[in-house]
């Protein structure tokens, strides 16, 4: 008789450095997004090492006439309440959200001052002001089950107002009601409304917003609606079970999601940060932990988004955060972050750096086993764990006719 198979032991838990994975609880997410464990990349996207084309923004309200930069991005992803100017409507039924965004999208393309455009949805909610969710949002998809009711039957909808640049509160009211992703009639058009919105011209990819699912952002829907702590739990896993779904859908129609690239951090996502981080800048063995995993050959069929930060004196390592991107991103990666806007373009971003010409290395392993680095057809990038100091000295910058917008 074949031997039993042994009993599963526990793994070790990781040094506190994010190396894009976490250890598993139960019951481990189903979504790509959340989980850790990459999602499918989008059917027929070439290669495009670039490194401005490599770049991620998000436009958020005080582009409240609609998005145009200054300079060049590779992929810019507009929040809901860009060009609200132009989609708000005194009757909200007639809001224009998705076209707008999707216009604006185009005329970016178009420009050629971005490579690639992602306009929003929302995992959680489903906002009156998108046209593909407006459609639904009736008497009749709430007494079929789509959307979350109070004990007495009647929908739970928490309305709010659009903002100007200013932050000024702008009418009118919308509906924000909260889908019930465990009615598979629902996920199944969610997930259909998302992709066909994803297929306007001039759209690449969407913002799957609050991915943890209820309550995120809303504590109040728990006790107003009466759900217990399994049902909740229940929804949850619906939600991210409905992610993972769309986001296979959408990379099978070519397309993608901002948080499919890279993942958020952990199960929870609480924290709405970039699942790659770059290496700890004060603790040399955890830097090499990092490039460790990163430099492993599998890696290179992940997607990447790191985490590039413009919070306090993060300026002090944007050298080392470019360095080590270069070291190990594979194809489909992208440094950015949802808090990086036009305004803190950095003038790193527009260094020539070519293609790769191999894989991470350590160019002395015997006298220096934490200095990692990578061939570029344009030079040669390494980071010293031991010092956390870059050197980019050999790539040179484009000129600025072909990094301005």
């Amino acid at each position: 008789a074949p031997a039993p198979c042994p009993s599963p032991s526990a793994s070790p838990s990781l040094p506190e450095h994010n190396l894009g994975r976490y250890e598993p609880t139960v019951p481990v997410s189903p979504s790509c997004m959340l989980n850790g464990l990459g999602c499918p990349w989008p059917r027929d996207w070439e290669v495009d090492w670039s490194l401005l084309n490599s770049t991620a923004m998000m436009a958020g309200r005080k582009s409240f006439d609609g998005f145009s930069p200054v300079h060049r991005w590779g992929l810019v992803t507009l929040d809901w309440s860009v060009g609200a100017k132009h989609w708000l409507n005194p009757d909200p039924t007639k809001t224009t959200c998705e076209a707008t965004s999707a216009a604006n999208c185009l005329e970016l393309k178009t420009r050629g001052v971005v490579r690639r455009c992602s306009i929003y949805h929302n995992m959680e909610l489903s906002l009156e002001w998108l046209e593909s969710n407006r459609a639904v949002m009736d008497q009749a998809h709430i007494d079929a089950g789509w959307f979350l009711r109070y004990p007495n039957g009647s929908v739970f909808s928490v309305d709010r107002e659009a903002s100007d640049a200013s932050g000024k509160p702008v009418g009118p009211m919308m509906k924000q009601f909260f889908i019930d992703w465990r009615n598979v009639d629902a996920k199944t058009y969610f997930v259909a409304a998302v992709v066909n919105a994803t297929l306007l011209p001039g759209v690449d990819a969407t913002f799957t917003d609050d991915l943890p699912g209820v309550p995120a952002e809303h504590p109040e829907v728990q006790p107003a609606t009466g759900m217990t702590d399994a049902e909740l739990a229940h929804l949850q896993f619906a939600t991210q079970d409905g992610e993972q779904y769309l986001a296979t859908k959408l990379a099978y129609h070519g397309r993608t999601c901002l948080d499919c690239i890279g993942g958020q951090v952990g199960p929870a996502g609480a924290n709405y940060q970039m699942n790659q981080l770059p290496p700890p800048a004060n603790d040399p063995a955890g830097c090499v932990v990092w490039f460790e995993h990163y430099c492993q050959t599998y890696m290179q069929g992940r997607g990447m988004f790191m985490d590039w930060s413009v919070y306090g004196n993060a300026s002090s390592t944007h050298n080392q955060t470019l360095a080590s991107f270069l070291i190990v991103r594979p194809p489909l990666a992208f440094l950015g972050s949802r808090n990086l806007r036009d305004n803190t373009w950095n003038p790193l971003f527009a260094l020539d750096v070519g293609q790769p010409l191999g894989l991470c290395y350590r160019p002395d392993a015997t006298r220096h086993p934490g200095r990692f680095a990578r061939r570029w057809s344009k030079g040669i990038v390494s980071l010293d764990c031991d010092t956390y100091t870059a050197d980019l000295s050999e790539f040179h910058t484009l000129p600025s006719d072909q990094t301005m917008a």
